[in-house]
Parts: structure tokens; C-alpha cells; sequence
């Protein structure tokens, strides 16, 4: 269900400048380039962004209706803006995904009227027009479990809540999604 995304273009023409900084940078973890990136380093911030941008980016779309590619950046200026220090053994991806459902949640409740309008008639348009009509902790569970393919562990750590409830929750909006898909269809 990965995508590629649309808007990376002006970003990799930066790693063509300089390609011998990228492969360097491209050696680096994720939480150094992190650190790097929060003391200035902006072609650290520019290969965390081509690394993770796809995966963040799928999450604000399949959460918001409008957006995306805003919400998008706004997830990598928290998570980068940030002065707090990586949880151990945590995974910056991670905490992408982690800022990433925060940001969508937000403009959820914020604003209501994205989450369910605009109609399409490709199949992934037809999830997404279910998916906005969910609750939504509900759709966060099943993108992060379905999409991202995030284990059910790595799911509750990023909504907050236990590995159970999202389980829960991601099945149950497997079951809201063939049953609206299945009465689309017929």
C-alpha cells in the first residue's frame, strides 16, 4: 500500500549538488542526523526528509482529507524543532509517525469538516472517504498498523495507549472498511 510521493523533486536536486555530502550523510542513523539537524545542519534535515518524507506524508494524507503536504512539513519542523532528547531505544521514525498523528489529530479536532469530505472514485479515494467518517483514533490505528505497517507495539507507542487497544481498534476499522466497501461495490 506505500506510494511514492509527489513533492520530494526539489529536494533530491540538493543531494545532486553535493552528492558527496549525501553518501556521507547517508552513513549516518537517524537520531545523529537529528541532532545535526537541530544545530543547524540543514543537509542533515534535507536526508531525514528524503528518508522518512514518504511515510509521514502517507500518514497525514490517509488522516486528513486536505493538507497533507503542509501538514507534512509542519510534522518534520515539530519533530526537528524540538529540544527534547530521543527516548531510548526509540526509533526517529518513530517519533516522526509519533508528530506526524499528533499534527493530524489536532487539525481533526480543530476542524471537523476535513475528515469526511471529497468524494473520488479510485479504490484508494473510496478508503479514504471511509476512513474520514471513523473516529479518529480509529483510523490512526489502521493507518499506522495497515499502511506503515508499524507493529502493534510500535502503534501504541505512537498513539500513547496500549499495543490491545490498537489492535482492537485497527481490526475494527478492517471490518468498517469491508463492509462500506463491499455495499460500494454491489
Amino acid at each position: 500500500m506505500k506510494s511514492t510521493c509527489e513533492v520530494r523533486g526539489g529536494i533530491r536536486t540538493l543531494r545532486n549538488v553535493a552528492p558527496l555530502v549525501a553518501a556521507t550523510l547517508r552513513e549516518h542513523s537517524d537520531e545523529v542526523l537529528a541532532q545535526r539537524a537541530r544545530a543547524g545542519e540543514g543537509a542533515a534535515f534535507v536526508e531525514l526528509a528524503l528518508r522518512h518524507w514518504n511515510g509521514v506524508h502517507r500518514i497525514v494524507r490517509n488522516m486528513l482529507v486536505s493538507d497533507a503536504a503542509e501538514a507534512a512539513e509542519a510534522t518534520f519542523r515539530t519533530a526537528l524543532g524540538s529540544a527534547r532528547a530521543f527516548a531510548d531505544g526509540v526509533p526517529f521514525r518513530i517519533l516522526l509517525y509519533r508528530a506526524a498523528v499528533g499534527i493530524s489529530l489536532a487539525r481533526l479536532h480543530s476542524s471537523p469538516a476535513q475528515a469526511g469530505s471529497g468524494a473520488s472514485r479510485s479504490l484508494a479515494g473510496r478508503v479514504r472517504e471511509v476512513l474520514g467518517r471513523l473516529d479518529a483514533m480509529d483510523r490512526a490505528c489502521y493507518v499506522l498498523r495497515d499502511v506503515e505497517e508499524l507493529s502493534f507495539e510500535e502503534a501504541a507507542f505512537v498513539l500513547r495507549t496500549s499495543p490491545e487497544i490498537v489492535r482492537e481498534r485497527a481490526r475494527r476499522v478492517g471490518v468498517a472498511l469491508t463492509v462500506s466497501l463491499d455495499a460500494r461495490l454491489a
